[in-house]
Parts: structure tokens; C-alpha cells; sequence
């Protein structure tokens, strides 16, 4: 076993970029593929076929991000066992992670693939969308297996401080996808169903270059026979970190899926609120990689550190990381802020009727924008500290605040009341979480033991 991937020892700052710059590389070129794909479709397709992705990216993000959340929330106990150096329970987690996880997939695509247009009548797909967004979804829902099987073992990777080599392999990935994008759509003529197909085998290529990886250089990760059994302790807690790290990672993406509805809504006489509101999620998705890579990393060394015993490290660790994420915060706030119209001209062809749309909201959410990388830097505490009931609370207040915002001043203000009440949301989750820690850390609750 290496000994460069323990954290429980070195200097501090330096074991966070480490593991946060390798995060990040792998956040934004996930993003990638759905701009590689959006590209693609408005150079070879059309504005139309944009719509429709934008509509289908709105379900299909919430699979991806649920699941990747999951992997998440239990790669936490996987970091926490390799920090206590107990090999057999840290294989027999990624065993009860593969069962659990895994089967929750399964279950979610078939499901998914059987209500697929109910689904998408329930978020007011506009008929003219309705043919390209259910195309485009029913191929990725079925790589959602693919998906689940990377994240699984990048997460497991990660969870040990290897954040290097899932990496390479995404990026190997991506450089596939975009030459299978290109030959589908340009040269075969699949249209929308041409960029599903390239983004669903490239999920494939990165996962089993994940698995050839740690057969070959991290066999302590291997499953084997004796580590097949179900523990109820186990399970029980896997199933608690899974779910909480999927609402909150999930959390963007799942106001967004009720938000669609509402944008739909408001857009039966043209569609470009809808692509504005696409255009304004890719911009949002890329800089939330920041603030996820940095959540990411910062648990992985808590839960290591916490794990050990270091608690010391744990609080230092903790206090580097905040300068990190909400200085990043901070920059991003004020490039939207002042940015916002030139952001929304990277997806919009300028004079567009989308383009005013998607620049005031983007600017509105400058206003707020630090807030979501505090929230950040809190989840990764409580998430390492395994104290995973404080973020599902603060994440559901987040969602209800946003949620409830956007439906109520949408019809009066149009994009702009879901960037407001999102920014609320956040105010509220944060306000919530410096609290709570601020209990904590003084011992008033949970109440620390004489």
C-alpha cells in the first residue's frame, strides 16, 4: 500500500491541492461532456434540438448527481477505515456500497425508462421537445449502469487519496466522446440520439479502465469471496451516508428538475426561456465543479484524519480548507455578477431572444453566489465528521426555500425569481450550518461526553 495516499501526516495545505486539483480536472471535464454535447447539436443540429437537450439534461443530471453523491457519501466511511488502516471492513463496505448503490440504480433507470414520458408531461415538456428530449434520455438512462460502475470506483479511489488516475481516465474518456459525438452526429446523421450514444459508451471506456487500474495497482481495493456478506451495522450506515450525500450533491439538481416545470410553464409562446435556463446551467454546472471538488477533498481528509484519531489535523484541515472554498466563492460571485452577459454568449449566438434572459439570471446569482461554496466547506465538515442528519436537514430547507420561491414569483419575474429564491435557499443553509457548528464546537449539541 502506498504510503503517499495516507493524509493522516505531512503538511496540510499541500495534501488538500493535491487532492482537491485532480477533484476539480475530473468535475469540469464531467462537465465537459454535456458541452461537448450542446456544441455539437447547435453546430449540427439546431436551436430546437438545444431545447430538447436542455429539457433532457434536467433528468438526466439528477440520476448522475444522486448517484454520484451516493458514491460520495459512502466512499466517507471507506476513507474512514483506511484512516483506522482496517483493510477487511474497508473491503467489506465497498462490497455493501456495490450491492446497495448498485441495486438503487438499477431500480431507479429501470423506472425511469417505464415512466419516461409522464416524466417528462409532468415537468410541461413542450410537444415540439418531446420527441428529442425522451431519444436522447432513453439511451442515457440505460448508461446510468456505466455511470454508477465509474463513480463507484473513482469514489473508492479517491476515498484512499488516489485522485490521479481516475482522472486520466476520464480524460481518455472525454477525448473518445468527443470524436464519437463528432462521427454520430456530423458524419452518421443520429442527430440527438448520435451525442447519447457517444456519452453512454464513453462512461463505459472510463469504467473499465477504473477497474483494470485497481486490479493492477491497488489490490486492497479488490472484493474477494470472504468479503461477500451483509453486515446490518454496516448497511444500515451506508445506507444513511449514501442517501444524505445524494440529496445534498443532488440538491441543484433537483430544484432544477421542479424548476423545469415552472420554465416550461412560462414558455408556450417561444421556447427561449428554456434554452436561456440551459445555457444558465451549464455555466452554473461548471463553476459548482469548483466548489464540489474542493467539498469533496476537504471530507476525504476529515474523515481520514477523524478516523486516526488526528483531531487537530481535522480542525486545521478544516480551517485551510475554508480560505479555499470561499475565496473561490467570492471570485465566482463577482465574475457573474459582471460577467454574466459574456458567460451566456459562450452557449447563445448573440441577438438571440435567450440571451437577456440567461444573462440577468446569471447576474442575479453573482449576488449570492459565495454563499453556495460556504455551504460547501460545511458539508464536507459534517460529512467527514459523519454527522450526515445535518446536511440532509439544511439540504431540504435549501430546496424547500428555492422550490417554493421559484413557483411563487416566476409569473412576475420571469428566470430571475429562480435565481432569487435559489440565493435565499442558500442564505438560509448556511445560516443554518454556521450555527450547528458553532453548537458543536462548544459543546452544547450534540453534548460531548465528561
Amino acid at each position: 500500500m502506498s504510503h503517499e495516499l495516507h493524509l493522516t501526516s505531512g503538511t496540510i495545505t499541500p495534501q488538500l491541492l493535491r487532492l482537491t486539483l485532480p477533484l476539480l480536472c475530473a468535475n469540469v471535464l464531467q462537465q465537459l461532456y454535456n458541452i461537448i454535447n450542446s456544441l455539437v447539436v447547435t453546430h449540427y443540429i439546431g436551436e430546437g434540438a438545444f431545447a430538447a437537450l436542455g429539457v433532457a439534461e434536467s433528468v438526466m443530471n439528477l440520476y448522475i448527481y444522486v448517484i454520484t453523491g451516493a458514491c460520495m457519501g459512502a466512499a466517507v466511511l471507506i476513507a474512514q477505515f483506511f484512516g483506522e488502516g482496517d483493510m477487511d471492513k474497508l473491503r467489506q463496505q465497498l462490497y455493501t456500497s456495490a450491492v446497495l448503490i448498485g441495486g438503487c440504480t438499477l431500480a431507479a433507470v429501470l423506472l425511469g425508462q417505464l415512466l419516461l414520458p409522464q416524466l417528462l408531461r409532468l415537468i410541461q415538456t413542450p410537444d415540439e421537445l418531446m420527441a428529442g428530449a425522451s431519444a436522447y434520455l432513453r439511451v442515457i438512462l440505460a448508461g446510468m449502469v456505466f455511470t454508477f460502475t465509474y463513480n463507484y470506483l473513482a469514489s473508492a479511489l479517491r476515498a484512499v487519496g488516489d485522485t490521479r488516475a481516475a482522472l486520466c481516465f476520464l480524460l481518455l474518456s472525454l477525448g473518445y466522446n468527443l470524436i464519437a459525438a463528432w462521427i454520430l452526429v456530423a458524419i452518421l446523421n443520429l442527430g440527438i440520439l448520435g451525442t447519447a450514444l457517444a456519452t453512454a459508451s464513453a462512461q463505459l471506456l472510463s469504467s473499465l479502465l477504473c477497474l483494470w487500474y485497481i486490479q493492477k495497482n491497488r489490490p486492497f481495493l479488490t472484493i474477494r469471496r470472504q468479503d461477500m456478506h451483509m453486515d446490518r451495522r454496516l448497511l444500515g450506515r451506508t445506507g444513511s451516508f449514501a442517501a444524505v450525500a445524494a440529496l445534498q450533491q443532488s440538491s441543484l439538481y433537483l430544484g432544477k428538475l421542479m424548476i423545469q416545470s415552472a420554465v416550461n410553464g412560462i414558455s408556450l409562446i417561444s421556447t427561449a426561456p428554456i434554452s436561456a435556463f440551459a445555457a444558465a446551467t451549464r455555466v452554473e454546472n461548471f463553476i459548482q465543479a469548483f466548489g464540489i471538488s474542493g467539498c469533496e477533498a476537504t471530507s476525504i481528509f476529515i474523515a481520514q484524519n477523524r478516523g486516526a484519531g488526528e483531531e487537530k489535523r481535522v480542525l486545521a484541515g478544516f480551517a485551510r480548507s475554508a480560505v479555499m472554498l470561499i475565496g473561490m466563492g467570492l471570485a465566482f460571485s463577482f465574475l457573474l455578477r459582471f460577467g454574466g452577459t459574456l458567460l451566456a454568449t459562450l452557449f447563445l449566438e448573440p441577438g438571440t431572444d435567450a440571451l437577456p434572459y440567461a444573462a440577468s439570471y446569471l447576474r442575479l446569482m453573482g449576488l449570492f453566489y459565495f454563499l453556495s461554496f460556504t455551504g460547501h466547506l460545511f458539508v464536507a465538515w459534517f460529512r467527514g465528521t459523519g454527522r450526515m442528519n445535518i446536511t440532509f436537514w439544511g439540504t431540504t430547507l435549501q430546496i424547500a426555500i428555492r422550490v417554493a420561491g421559484a413557483y411563487l414569483l416566476i409569473s412576475a419575474m420571469g428566470l430571475d425569481a429562480v435565481a432569487l429564491s435559489t440565493g435565499l435557499g442558500w442564505v438560509a443553509i448556511v445560516l443554518f450550518q454556521v450555527t450547528v457548528f458553532l453548537l458543536e464546537q462548544r459543546g452544547i449539541w450534540p453534548r460531548q461526553n465528561p
